[in-house]
């Protein structure tokens, strides 16, 4: 029975549960990405239209935009994946070390995490005992009951750099299209507004899916920030065409 407990509470078995899983993070990598190549796509575009700047120069100047912010948006998350992952190895050798020079100090610590858990005295002992035959499990455990690491859920840093730039491009292209396809900018910038907030609404219910939170509303907190960057670029536009002559 005791024996079964600790299998059933090893780190592995919980691969196959959504948030111990990958897939919040490759969320998270799309929704930044494409709110953020939405956000800053439109805000320029409403800005150079207002600026009664040409189609060549909004489509050169916005896709020069996307191209350095998807380079910069992949770097930025494959840094921050592999620093994050070379921090948790870290922890988990620094872990490995102490469980060989000081045994009786980490069992302790593991005694207090189980006993905050609930569990008694003689069920405490049989975790203890049990991991003093078998460290890696220990390490696995403690890895997880203290330190919130779970190995196998570790991220890949170029998958979340090519999943943001993807994202990011995706998420640029909306706002672009309608300049792309129309003759006059000035012409076209109701379609921009209308594909920016039909993919802004459309990135909030797909999000809700996922925070279990009601549908419209995340759908309009991603309006709304598509709306504010629009605006922001409208006026920067107007104020800016005036000093530019």
């Amino acid at each position: 029975m005791e024996q079964g407990l600790i299998e059933n509470n090893h780190p592995a078995n919980y691969e196959d549960e959504v948030w111990h899983g990958s897939g919040g993070a490759t969320l998270r990598q799309i929704v930044f990405g494409m709110n953020d190549g939405l956000v800053a796509t439109v805000g320029l575009v409403a800005g150079l239209i207002f600026a009664d700047s040409s189609k060549g120069v909004v489509l050169g100047a916005t896709l020069a935009a996307i191209i350095a912010a998807v380079s910069s948006m992949a770097l930025g998350s494959y840094l921050a994946t592999q620093t994050e992952v070379g921090y948790q190895q870290a922890q988990i050798r620094r872990e490995r070390r102490e469980i060989v020079e000081q045994p009786r100090e980490e069992l302790h610590e593991m005694r207090q995490i189980y006993r905050g858990y609930g569990l008694s005295e003689p069920e405490v002992d049989i975790f203890l005992s049990h991991f003093q035959q078998d460290r890696e499990l220990w390490l696995r455990l403690m890895l997880r009951d203290e330190l919130g690491i779970l190995p196998e859920a570790f991220e890949n840093p170029w998958k979340n750099a090519g999943l943001m730039a993807l994202a990011v491009a995706a998420g640029s292209l909306p706002p672009l299209l309608p300049v792309i396809f129309g003759a006059v900018p000035k012409h076209v910038f109701i379609w921009v507004l209308i594909f920016s907030a039909a993919t802004a609404f459309g990135l909030g219910g797909v999000t809700a899916r996922s925070t279990e939170q009601a549908w419209w509303r995340s759908a309009f907190s991603f309006l709304i920030v598509a709306t504010i960057a629009a605006g922001i670029g409208m006026a920067a536009g107007s104020l800016i065409a005036p000093l530019l002559g």
